[in-house]
């Protein structure tokens, strides 16, 4: 960028605002739900036998 130290380069042009991180999630969010295959719901006590016991 033509500055004699990298470091003022770095520090003037790779600052982010502070809620950067806040707004990158809520871009992807949606798109990264679709992404994922549906999920299947477990009914309740779904992984227990007969008589109530684990599996």
């Amino acid at each position: 960028m033509g500055h004699e130290q990298a470091s003022t380069t770095l520090n003037r042009y790779t600052h982010t605002p502070d809620d950067y991180a806040a707004r990158v999630l809520a871009a992807f969010e949606g798109f990264a739900a679709s992404l994922l295959p549906p999920t299947l719901e477990t009914p309740p006590g779904g992984d227990l036998d007969d008589d109530g016991e684990s599996l």
